[in-house]
């Protein structure tokens, strides 16, 4: 084929998928909640819970019994039990929470992760207590997934505590932020700081044998102690496979702190342009402009005419590394009412990621879809594409329910009823899920958090991360997932596993869900640390972010179990080569 013929098809490909996009209104949702059998009703108990009741209401989606199917974990709040709504795979949920070991508690949100590296997720759930009694520090909940039942090790694990002095804990993420192949947990505490400013935003590093180590102020130290947490989120901003640690939090203090590579964050939040948001609560994270950085999303309380708690939702745009612009009133995505959970996906395969969000306060308020016309604009349609929810929303996750290819949503209530919303779009573009199995390594985390997956189709690349994809006290599955426009292949897919290896696949078939392992990864010459097939800065960099004892990196060339000068001597000597 000549260069010129490729390049007629590249515009053309690049071309069709912009006509696929901007299609406001196509997108159409069905409540199906009680044919599904996703039928719960939240009940927080405010003896054990006290003023803070009404800000809970969590869930957390995961393949618990490794069928290939998403499940859902829901946190009943504690005067109802929590459930544990196992897939059918035929458009209907089982309740199996009492058989599976779970009861009740005083609980607010959840996350998922395979914390011990057995090939089982397990539930890791913020709590206040036992109902009815007087709440108290120490009662988070770690469920480790036996098989066909959870037991709770949280105490053993040594995570059951966040605050030392009150019963406290929003929500929670994990990721691997020291790169050693499992995954640590941050739990976020929320706080009035003028009468709490005692810690309770934890970070518990994995220590590899089932327990973890409170490692809060060696790693951050008292930028914590300040923060009304609500929701934190491991995910790598500067492609140095090291993610940063960004957290959405309440009273003006959200964060933004950066990954120094070495066990420590420094904190960038006011000269990376964040941390604006006056009520931060859910966030979520895409590439809303499609042009390879991911920007953040955060949800705040917005009120006509101003006023303290003004500023509605945020919308940082990323343009540089660690540099962001707020464009949320320009965008059209500010207005969001009081704003809890929130989700950053492709609804309808136009390449383009929409925002949803839920939110409430007492009054019944609306939920929001902003579908994003890939303009640096987005349109609110929540109604008319049939999500009509308008109780309290709190959590929201996302799940492909019925392998359609589609995302479906589903949101917890305060106070309220779950709600599933099926995504019923008229298919008018492909897809692609994507499961990253690194059960053959002991260098990786489970599930390849913290990989970086880009698809490139036309000459237009597409990313999207594996960071468990944390909302408000809620996660969604546990896939990487794209809308492809009008693409029948995928032209190159390309993993960055956290360990700094590379993966690519080459006209990969739309239309499927694909498991890729760190199996296949480039072919290297000594020096190619990113495996692109060069040895040039790119690697000297990736060779000096792993810099030490690093068994298994692909920077040890000479396998002596520490990244070191002799490597970098090596790197040096094959410059220019591959």
């Amino acid at each position: 084929m000549s260069s010129k013929t490729q390049s007629i098809q590249t515009i053309v490909a690049t071309a069709m998928l912009t006509v696929v996009s901007g299609a406001a209104g196509q997108v159409t949702f069905t409540n199906a909640t009680t044919s599904s059998g996703l039928v719960s009703q939240h009940a927080p108990d405010s003896v054990c819970m006290g003023n803070d009741y009404w800000m809970t209401g969590g869930c957390a989606v995961g393949d618990f019994n490794n069928d290939n199917w998403p499940d859902l974990y829901w946190v009943g709040g504690g005067l109802t039990p929590d459930k544990l709504f196992l897939n059918s795979g035929d458009g209907t949920f089982t309740e199996q929470a009492a058989a599976w070991g779970l009861g009740t508690h005083s609980g607010v949100g959840a996350s998922v992760a395979d914390f011990n590296n057995d090939g089982r997720l397990d539930i890791f759930v913020t709590s206040y207590g036992e109902p009815g009694t007087a709440g108290s520090p120490g009662k988070h909940r770690l469920y480790r997934n036996d098989g066909a039942g959870f037991t709770d090790v949280a105490v053993a694990a040594g995570v059951n505590q966040a605050s030392p002095d009150r019963p406290a804990g929003f929500g929670s993420a994990w990721g691997d932020y020291d790169n050693d192949g499992d995954l640590d947990l941050f739990v976020c505490t929320w706080k009035i700081p003028s009468i709490s400013p005692a810690p309770g935003n934890i970070l518990f590093r994995n220590n590899g044998d089932s327990t973890f180590t409170n490692v809060t102020q060696s790693a951050i130290g008292a930028v914590l102690d300040e923060i009304s947490g609500f929701q934190p989120r491991f995910i790598d901003l500067d492609d140095d496979t090291y993610p940063e640690l960004i957290i959405a939090a309440d009273f003006g203090t959200s964060h933004y702190l950066k990954n120094n590579a070495d066990g420590t964050f420094t904190d960038l939040t006011a000269s990376s342009g964040t941390g604006l948001d006056t009520n931060g609560m859910g966030q979520t994270i895409g590439d809303f402009n499609n042009d390879g950085l991911f920007d953040w999303y955060v949800t705040s309380i917005h009120l006509e005419g101003g006023g303290t708690h003004a500023t509605g939702n945020m919308l940082y745009m990323a343009t540089a590394t660690h540099q962001y612009t707020e464009t949320s009133q320009a965008a059209g995505c500010n207005d969001g009412g009081f704003g809890w959970g929130t989700i950053a996906v492709d609804l309808d395969h136009d390449t383009l990621v929409d925002i949803v969000e839920v939110n409430g306060n007492v009054d019944p308020e609306q939920a929001y879809l902003f579908y994003n016309n890939g303009d640096d604009t987005f349109s609110e349609i929540a109604v008319a594409s049939g999500i009509d929810h308008t109780d309290d929303g709190r959590g929201l996750a996302w799940l492909d329910a019925d392998r359609d290819g589609d995302l479906d949503i589903v949101i917890c209530t305060n106070f309220g009823a779950l709600e599933y919303y099926r995504n019923d779009t008229a298919p008018i573009g492909s897809w692609l899920h994507i499961t990253l199995d690194t059960s053959g390594s002991a260098t990786l985390p489970p599930n390849g958090f913290g990989a970086k997956v880009t698809a490139t189709i036309g000459g237009q690349s597409y990313i999207r991360s594996m960071d468990g994809h944390p909302s408000y006290v809620s996660t969604s599955e546990l896939i990487v997932h794209f809308g492809l426009g009008i693409a029948s292949v995928v032209d190159e897919l390309r993993v960055q596993w956290p360990d700094g290896r590379i993966t690519v696949l080459k006209n990969v078939a739309v239309n499927q869900i694909l498991t890729i392992d760190d199996s296949a990864v480039i072919p290297q010459c000594t020096g190619d640390v990113t495996g692109d097939g060069a040895v040039n800065v790119f690697d000297l960099l990736a060779l000096l972010s792993a810099w030490g004892l690093n068994p298994g990196h692909n920077a040890d060339f000479d396998d002596n179990n520490s990244v070191d000068v002799f490597d970098l001597l090596d790197l040096l000597n094959a410059w220019g080569d591959c």
